[in-house]
């Protein structure tokens, strides 16, 4: 799985990713990179798709 690693510091340390699947309409969203990490690799092993992770800007997030 894949998960862009690139910190910012803007937002205080407070990280939302977006777990997407590109076989199926898999998605998803965590609120740390283990939890995205651990959704994505589930999914991953369960269906043998690739499945990537995106950290959402903070002006995107919901409140």
């Amino acid at each position: 799985m894949l998960t862009n690693r690139e910190s910012t510091e803007t937002d205080g340390g407070l990280k939302q990713f977006l777990v997407q699947c590109e076989g199926c309409s898999f998605e998803h969203t965590a609120d740390d990179r283990d939890e995205a990490m651990a959704i994505g690799t589930d999914h991953q092993q369960k269906t043998r798709h690739e499945v990537v992770a995106l950290e959402v800007p903070p002006a995107l997030r919901r409140a």
